[in-house]
């Protein structure tokens, strides 16, 4: 595994590693998805403005051409953002956390009273990760093996004198946050529920374009 730590600093940095292989994982998934979803919806269009004589390319097509740039160009944007921007310093007193943004708080050590330190079990594989809860249970910091190296979490979970939460077996999200609820949000515990949603969104949204599209048409054929 790839030690990103700068140890004389104190500056953890993510693992450009593991952020590497934890993207081709996921464009493993996305890219082929997204080119049946858009490429289908690019033939049916063209398709009915062949069958309705058109000779134009139609509008909605360029919609979704154009949302493909902007999201390809937003990705390649967050990768080296996120890899240049993003770490945490850490001070005897508090940690200065910086996110791919650039922007910068502060998270007082003295405030953390909960440290969880646990495997996180997902569909595919087990991941490292950390939580710093406040008295209330919620969450102050994270840190998730896809982007930060296990040695980086260490580092951070042992900076205070709070004794690390541990489990003996990999748990899910769902089992997390009926521990902690205030720490594990429900998207992230909900993950099928959450997709069914996007998708049952997304559709909806895709209509009601579709039919605003072909009422402006027709409204400008008849003019």
């Amino acid at each position: 595994m790839s030690n990103d730590v700068a140890s004389p600093a104190r500056t953890l940095l993510p693992s450009r590693e593991l952020y590497r292989k934890a993207v081709f994982r996921d464009l493993l998934i996305t890219v082929p998805l997204l080119l049946v979803v858009v490429g289908s919806q690019i033939g049916v269009q063209l398709a009915r403005a062949r069958s309705a004589g058109e000779a134009s390319t139609p509008a909605v097509i360029w919609v979704y051409l154009g949302v493909v740039v902007v999201g390809v160009v937003f990705a390649f944007v967050y990768y080296f953002a996120l890899l240049r921007n993003t770490r945490i310093d850490l001070g005897e007193a508090s940690l200065t956390v910086t996110n791919w943004f650039g922007r910068s708080r502060t998270v007082n050590l003295v405030e953390v009273h909960t440290v969880i330190q646990a495997m996180v079990r997902l569909p595919a594989r087990s991941l490292p990760m950390l939580f710093l809860l406040d008295s209330d249970g919620k969450r102050m910091l994270t840190m998730y093996g896809t982007l930060w190296p296990t040695d980086a979490m260490t580092a951070v979970g042992s900076a205070n004198a709070v004794a690390p939460t541990t489990f003996a077996a990999p748990v899910t999200y769902k089992e997390l946050r009926k521990l902690y609820p205030k720490a594990v949000s429900w998207s992230r515990a909900n993950p099928v529920l959450l997709a069914v949603i996007i998708a049952a969104t997304v559709f909806i949204v895709f209509i009601v374009v579709v039919v605003v599209l072909l009422a402006a048409l027709t409204s400008a054929l008849r003019a």
